[in-house]
C-alpha cells in the first residue's frame, strides 16, 4: 500500500552496488566508483487518493446496533482497495458491489486504478460516479506515453477523452496516439509544442499522419470528436485528410487558421460549419447549464455518436456511448475552463455531413417491346453472366475496403 503506508528509505544491498577502481592520468589520483540502481519507479498517480487509511478505521455505520457482517466485509475490502484485481470483483453481485464503491467513494480512496476495476466489471450499471471520471495531472513530469498507457483499454472496457494543453511532447509520442484504440475524444489545447520544432504548437502535418494511420491501419476506430485550441498552424488543408478517420463525426476549432472563410472548402469535402451557439444550443439539451470544456466534450460526443448512426460511419465498437468514460487531462491549464462561444476567437464546428437519400425517378413506360417476347421470337439472345463475374454489392465494397 505505497500511499497508505510511510514508505521506507530505500537502501541498496550488496548485490545492487556494483565498484570499480579508475586512475586520472591528468591529476594522477585513483578513485572509486561506486553504482548504485535506483530502486524502481511506479505512476503515483494511479494510486493516488485523497483519503487515507486513517478514515476507513473511524468509518462507521450510520445504523444503530452492532455492525453488520456486510458492513465488515466492506471494511475489510477498503482496507485491501489496492490489492484488489479483476478476479476479486467476480461473483460480487452489484447490489454488493454499489455498496463497496459507494463506501470507496464516501472515503476519498477512489483512486484511478480502482475505478478502472469498478468501471471493468459493472460497465452497464448507472452510477455517475462511475459512467464519468476526471483527473487533472497540471504538472507532468513523464513523456505522454507513460500516461497513455494507463488510460488504454484493449477490450473497451471505459473509453478515453483525452485533453493535452501547456505540455511539449516529442512527434513519435503524438504519432503513437494512434494505438490508443479506446480513445474516443481528443483536445489538442492551448501551449502543446513539439519537442525539437522551431514552430509553435502542431501543424497539419501531424493530423495527416494520425490520417495515414487511420487508413492504412484502421486506427482510431473509437475516434469521434478531435479538437484544436489555439493551434494557428492548423489550416484548411486539414479537411483533406478527415474523412479517413474511420469513426470521426466532430472537428472543433478555436483560434486555429480555420475560419467562416473556409466553410466552402469544408463543405465541398464533405464538412458542414456550425458555430459556437448551435453547440450551445446541445449543451441545453443536455441539460448542461455551464459551458465547461468537458461539459463540452461530452456534448460533442453525444451529438457525434448520433451523427455516426446517422451517416452509417458508426465505430468499430457498438453502444460505445454506454460505456463509462474517463475525462483526464494532461497539463498546467485546468480542463474546465470556461469556452468562449461569442468572441473572434470562438469555438467553432465542422461536422461530417449527413448525406442525403436520392429518391429514383418513376420509370416511364417503355415502347419496346418486351424483352421475354424478343427472345422467343429468336430475334434476341438471352444475356449470360459468366460466375466468375457475378459480384454481389457487398462483394464489390468490400474489395474497395468499405
Amino acid at each position: 500500500m505505497p500511499f497508505l503506508n510511510k514508505s521506507k528509505a530505500y537502501r541498496p544491498s550488496r548485490e545492487d552496488r556494483s565498484r570499480s577502481h579508475a586512475f586520472d592520468e591528468k591529476s594522477g589520483l585513483a578513485y572509486t566508483e561506486v553504482v548504485v540502481r535506483a530502486a524502481p519507479m511506479r505512476a503515483d498517480w494511479v494510486w493516488k487518493t485523497r483519503g487515507s487509511i486513517a478514515e476507513i478505521a473511524m468509518f462507521r455505520s450510520t445504523e444503530t446496533g452492532s455492525s453488520t457482517l456486510l458492513n465488515m466485509t466492506i471494511r475489510k475490502a477498503c482496507l485491501n482497495v489496492v490489492n484488489m484485481t479483476p478476479e476479486s470483483l467476480i461473483g460480487l453481485d452489484w447490489h454488493a458491489g454499489k455498496l463497496l464503491w459507494e463506501r470507496i467513494v464516501a472515503l476519498q480512496i477512489d483512486s484511478l486504478y480502482a475505478w478502472r476495476l469498478f468501471a471493468a466489471a459493472y460497465p452497464d450499471k448507472v452510477n455517475e460516479s462511475l459512467k464519468r471520471r476526471y483527473q487533472v495531472i497540471r504538472n507532468p513530469n513523464m513523456v505522454l506515453s507513460d500516461y497513455t498507457k494507463h488510460l488504454h483499454s484493449e477490450n473497451f472496457q471505459w473509453i478515453t477523452f483525452l485533453t493535452l494543453s501547456h505540455v511539449t511532447c516529442s512527434y513519435s509520442d503524438l504519432i503513437n496516439l494512434s494505438k490508443f484504440s479506446n480513445l474516443s475524444a481528443l483536445t489538442i489545447g492551448h501551449g502543446v509544442e513539439v519537442s525539437g520544432s522551431t514552430y509553435k504548437g502542431i501543424d497539419d502535418s501531424v493530423i495527416r499522419a494520425w490520417a495515414r494511420a487511420a487508413a492504412e491501419s484502421r486506427a482510431f476506430s473509437a475516434l469521434q470528436v478531435v479538437a484544436c485550441r489555439m493551434q494557428l498552424l492548423i489550416t484548411r488543408q486539414t479537411f483533406d485528410r478527415l474523412t479517413e478517420f474511420p469513426a470521426l463525426a466532430m472537428f472543433l476549432v478555436e483560434g486555429c487558421s480555420i475560419g467562416p472563410r473556409d466553410r466552402p472548402y469544408a463543405q465541398k469535402l464533405g464538412w458542414r460549419y456550425s458555430t459556437g451557439k448551435d453547440l450551445n444550443e446541445v449543451l441545453v439539451e443536455s441539460g448542461i447549464q455551464g459551458a465547461s470544456w468537458n461539459s463540452t466534450m461530452h456534448a460533442c460526443f453525444q451529438k457525434a455518436t448520433d451523427i455516426c448512426l446517422a451517416t452509417d460511419n458508426s465505430p468499430l465498437f457498438p453502444n460505445i456511448d454506454t460505456l463509462p468514460r474517463l475525462h483526464f487531462a494532461i497539463g498546467k491549464a485546468p480542463s474546465d475552463a470556461v469556452v468562449d462561444m461569442t468572441g473572434d476567437r470562438s469555438l467553432r464546428c465542422f461536422h461530417r455531413a449527413v448525406p442525403q437519400r436520392t429518391v429514383q425517378p418513376l420509370r416511364q413506360p417503355s415502347m419496346k417491346r418486351p424483352l421475354e417476347n424478343a427472345v422467343q421470337n429468336g430475334t434476341a439472345s438471352k444475356r449470360v453472366v459468366r460466375p466468375w463475374k457475378e459480384q454481389k454489392v457487398g462483394n464489390f465494397m468490400t474489395e474497395f475496403g468499405f
